[in-house]
């Protein structure tokens, strides 16, 4: 597998060979594509990258001789390659080929662990991941556009850095850390939290004068240079010091906090506490499959420019929102260093949380010790605590706006990720994206991850009917994955064979308490109105619904509806993902929806009619 390098020169390895690439320009291209490895670069980005606000006459074509030159330097193997996209190019690379993928993978697992109370697993972690660095990412690459992307970089290095001597702190490594941040607060200056650092390690190999005057120098500086003084935090460490108190031990009754990204102990009798670095985010999938253009589209959400956004994933139920959620946050983790809030909010079943409960478990987390009663005085001093942080908020299960707007970050670079069946797209400035059911392939490698290998190649036609019988949907296939799985002797072509049977499928899917049915239900109980739950049952009845599907003029054709009103009831239907609009103007039900639906019909066969409600009920325009 080839290895690329980022973080100091731009390296590409081939084993244990070095591949030059002399050209400056070509060396720009592939540093950008790196960058953004995973996403699709635009074509004018790439042009603004290499030659900035004067481009050749030929820009594009010349563009596409780097690429081309690049191909042929680097020829890609079966794992790695540079893809033409429409409008842009696309780097596509295997997990860990890239130094800042393990840089970013490794700070998370190290900052888990500790906020898990395993310092000493996070230290190492968190060690490694500054080990990814050789010098200042991009060091030969001479493209001054690319400042921007190094600084933020840089940025992140010295977060980790700060985790990592925090952590060497609280295993009792003082004397081995006083030199190394030494070494950084000369570098950095201005970063009030190496400089606490250091006067804790100072203080630990019993050296309270250097610390104090460790102290006075960054005073000093900060007088001189910025006209500013120390933070409270500073000052109070400061006095601590003074007045003789331990300091460094988290969590110490008269003891500097130290826990995260920021962090310090208040003594202003305002309420405030210690902060916690939230870790929440649910476990990450082993068994992620698939879903490039999905996860870089939603990682591209949160990049420098669009750090503050809240975006939101909304699809049917068990097309996978939660599990490319959460797999996406985790891979943002390392840009969000201040924490991760996640929360299930259950918007379509019976145990719905309401925004104030979760605000009650988050806000003393950020160091609020008196928590308002009420949602709009919680949101607004939640909004408060955020504003000076770098935090992500997961908000999974949401039911509509005003069931998510109390958790959503305010002004500042926390962001918001959100999923639930509707699209909330009245919310400001956010970013979109409908999840769609994966396509064949994908869903067959879903059941092969999830089933095994050895079992799924060995009986591929049955595993591929399974996967048609469960319509691609991720839910259905790790269902039954995990029947699979708990019956040995049962055959993919067994399985096949129960789920042809339309009559029982749905009691087929079903595992662990843990049912496809109840899931679809969900929206239908919750989500609709009365008059949405009855044209549902309708069209579960409704002749090859989810093959050619129903045009509305037939609907209030044969119900006796306003085409209006039966235009209402299709879109309120497609909004929850109960129906997929077609573009013919068609809707269509899969399969499994109206086998639900179906269930919910009063009687057996016929069409169903929607109570004719007011005058003026005839079929306009039918």
């Amino acid at each position: 597998m080839m290895q690329f390098c980022i973080l100091g020169c731009l390296q590409v390895w081939d084993g244990d060979r070095l591949i030059d690439i002399a050209a400056d320009k070509q060396r720009t291209v592939l540093a950008v594509l790196l960058l953004r490895a995973g996403q699709t670069v635009p074509v004018h980005e790439l042009q603004d990258q290499v030659w900035g606000d004067a481009p050749p006459a030929k820009a594009k074509n010349t563009l596409q001789a780097y690429v081309y030159r690049l191909r042929q330097l680097l020829k890609f193997g079966s794992d790695t390659a540079l893809v033409t996209e429409a409008g842009g190019y696309r780097m596509m690379m295997p997990d860990g080929a890239l130094d800042l993928h393990r840089f970013e993978e490794l700070t998370a697992r190290g900052r888990a662990a500790i906020k898990a109370g395993r310092v000493d697993e996070g230290f190492v972690a968190l060690q490694a991941a500054l080990d990814q660095w050789q010098g200042p990412a991009f060091a030969d690459v001479s493209a001054t556009a690319l400042q921007a992307d190094v600084q933020r970089l840089e940025d992140q290095r010295i977060a980790v850095a700060e985790d990592a001597a925090e952590a060497a702190l609280a295993l009792g490594r003082q004397a081995t850390m006083v030199p190394r941040l030494e070494t950084l607060v000369a570098a950095h200056p201005y970063r009030e939290r190496l400089w606490a650092l250091l006067m804790v390690a100072l203080c630990g190999t019993g050296r309270r004068a250097d610390a104090l005057a460790a102290y006075g120098r960054l005073r000093a500086r900060l007088r001189e240079d910025l006209g500013i003084e120390p933070g409270p935090q500073l000052r109070q460490l400061q006095r601590d010091i003074l007045s003789a108190r331990t300091v460094g031990r988290t969590g110490d009754a008269d003891g500097f906090w130290f826990v995260g990204a920021a962090a310090a102990r208040s003594r202003s009798g305002t309420g405030a506490g210690p902060v916690r670095l939230a870790a929440e985010l649910p476990r990450d999938t082993s068994t992620f499959v698939g879903r490039r253009a999905e996860l870089a589209e939603v990682c591209g959400w949160f990049s420098e420019e669009w750090a503050s956004r809240v975006g939101m994933i909304n699809g049917s139920a068990g097309v996978g929102k939660t599990t490319l959620a959460v797999h996406a946050a985790h891979r943002l983790a390392a840009r969000f260093p201040d924490g991760q809030f996640y929360a299930n909010l259950h918007g379509d079943d019976d145990t719905t949380l309401e925004p104030v409960e979760i605000l009650r478990r988050w806000l003393p987390m950020l160091g609020v010790t008196a928590v308002p009663r009420g949602v709009e005085e919680s949101a607004a001093l939640f909004r408060s605590a955020l504003a000076t942080r770098r935090v992500l908020v997961v908000v999974d299960g949401a039911a509509g706006l005003s069931h998510v707007s109390p958790l959503l970050p305010g002004a500042g670079n926390s962001a918001a990720l959100v999923t639930g069946k509707r699209a909330l797209t009245m919310i400001d400035g956010s970013a979109h994206l409908t999840l769609r059911v994966p396509d064949d392939e994908e869903a067959l490698e879903l059941l092969r991850r999830t089933a095994g290998p050895e079992r799924v190649d060995a009986e591929l036609m049955a595993a591929r009917t399974v996967v048609h019988l469960c319509e691609n949907l991720p839910l259905a296939i790790r269902i039954v994955a995990a029947r699979l799985a708990a019956r040995p002797e049962l055959s993919l072509k067994g399985m096949a064979g129960q789920l042809s049977d339309e009559q029982r499928r749905l009691d087929e899917l079903a595992f662990g308490g843990l049912t496809l049915r109840a899931r679809i239900r969900a929206a239908y109980d919750r989500l609709l109105s009365a008059d949405g739950r009855t044209m549902f049952r309708t069209l579960g009845d409704w002749p090859q619904i989810d093959s050619l599907g129903v045009a509305a003029p037939a609907l209030a054709a044969c119900t006796g509806l306003t085409l209006s009103r039966v235009r209402t009831g299709l879109n309120a239907l497609a909004d929850v993902h109960l129906l997929l609009a077609q573009r013919d103007g068609r809707y269509r039900m899969p399969t499994l929806v109206r086998l639900v639906a179906a269930e919910l019909a009063p009687e057996p066969g016929g069409v169903r009619r929607l109570p004719v409600v007011g005058a003026g009920s005839r079929a306009d325009g039918a």
